[in-house]
């Protein structure tokens, strides 16, 4: 009985929280889910694409958990804006769309750094070609920094 009633209150607490910060409705709900899975598909091709290269340092990928969560409290940002201005989703679809573009071409360039790219059409590797381009001059710089401190060991 008492697990049924924990799992309970923890549920209402995680559903109530969801619908302050993002909203209610079925659209919500996907948009938010799509939004989540960009960012975990992001997180686990760049983590594959830094091993592959040598250029992993948990100090980046820490630095990457507050940039994510920062991510993730921007469409909530929106949704608040949108409730204070009675605005009916505006600020929180922007907000979702232009983080969700930037998260698509992370995700995309990772993807192509991973050696994954025979899965991605020409068009996504052509629209994030500077996306790549940096992430790579940016591993290579990071993968300079640990030879030269370190002294070429791996973590």
């Amino acid at each position: 009985m008492k697990e049924w009633f924990l799992s309970g209150v923890i549920g209402a607490f995680l559903l109530s929280a969801f619908h302050f910060l993002y909203g209610e409705g079925p659209a919500r709900y996907l948009a938010m889910t799509l939004f989540g899975l960009l960012i975990t598909m992001d997180w686990i091709a760049g983590f594959r694409a830094s091993k592959i290269d040598g250029s992993y340092a948990s100090e980046y990928g820490i630095n990457g958990a507050f940039r994510t969560t920062f991510i993730l409290l921007m469409p909530a940002i929106g949704n608040l804006v949108d409730n204070v201005a009675g605005m009916p989703g505006t600020a929180f679809g922007f907000l979702l769309a232009a983080f969700g573009l930037h998260i698509w071409k992370s995700m995309t360039a990772n993807v192509i750094r991973a050696g994954w790219d025979k899965w991605v059409p020409g068009w996504a590797m052509n629209a994030v070609s500077d996306e790549v381009e940096h992430k790579l001059a940016r591993a290579m710089k990071r993968r300079q920094d640990k030879d030269k401190y370190l002294g070429g060991k791996q973590q």
